[in-house]
């Protein structure tokens, strides 16, 4: 696929970078947009060179969502509007489920679905100059896209609450201190930091880590029994595996581990 609303880039170190690249409209999502970032992530799943997904946007937005033009002025009765939804939403989804870790680089303005797209992602790092808003109220809509169900985890039930209902926006160290992100960096050397702490990543091992993020992703919405079935599962897995072995190995041999993602 040819992408013209993304920008999709691969490291020599395995390190892939989707960049959303409507800056005119502020990165907000069109239907080819989801196309594209689709076709990403399953060139992400299937090829074993690629070892951490970066997320960010062009200009001075991370995103601002949905465009607009596709609210309401489509003419859409619920049942085609809802269908429309179901497979937009299935690029949240397949980011949320990619075995790959997958980083958010809030690079700017984050309203909307972007914060919702963040929410997806596994990590979440933001400048200094990024605010975030569910912007949604404001427009006699709800955020939709997963800010209602997945901000819960993040930030609890009352503050997604008033996040949603109040639309009042909030700076990069708010997010920080309520745990919807996980760092704030100085925005001269944001992403140079986002890269660093990537690379960091590659360190540890493929098969391992894509394991924990679907367990961790299974093990919310179901009870502590299933959870610690599911746990077993993956780790009976996991212990067959050569990564396992050559962490166990590196970690006796007092060296630095060569994981193959295998």
């Amino acid at each position: 696929m040819d992408y013209t609303e993304i920008k999709f880039d691969v490291r020599e170190d395995g390190i892939a970078t989707m960049t959303l690249h409507r800056p005119e409209r502020l990165n907000s999502f069109s239907r080819k947009m989801f196309d594209e970032w689709k076709d990403v992530i399953a060139r992400c799943a299937f090829d074993e060179k690629i070892r951490v997904l970066v997320v960010t946007g062009e200009g001075r937005a991370f995103s601002s969502g949905v465009d607009l033009t596709v609210l309401g002025s489509d003419n859409l009765q619920p049942p085609a509007f809802r269908f429309y939804y179901r497979q937009a939403h299935q690029a949240f989804d397949d980011l949320e489920t990619l075995e790959v870790p997958v980083i958010a680089a809030i690079n700017g303005l984050c309203y909307g679905g972007g914060v919702e797209l963040a929410l997806s992602c596994d990590i979440v790092l933001a400048s200094e100059n990024a605010t975030f808003c569910l912007v949604e109220n404001q427009l006699g809509a709800i955020p939709a896209s997963g800010a209602c169900n997945r901000m819960i985890h993040h930030v609890g039930l009352a503050k997604t609450k008033e996040l949603i209902i109040t639309a009042d926006p909030i700076h990069a160290a708010e997010a920080r201190r309520i745990g919807l992100i996980s760092q704030v960096y100085k925005h001269d050397e944001f992403m140079d930091r986002v890269y660093t702490y990537a690379e960091r990543l590659l360190k540890n091992s493929p098969f391992a880590m894509g394991m924990a993020k679907h367990v961790v992703n299974m093990c919310v919405n179901t009870d502590m029994h299933t959870g610690r079935d599911i746990e077993r599962l993956a780790q009976s897995v996991l212990v067959q595996s050569e990564d396992h072995k050559e962490g166990m190995a590196a970690f006796f041999e007092k060296r630095d581990p060569d994981f193959k993602g295998k």
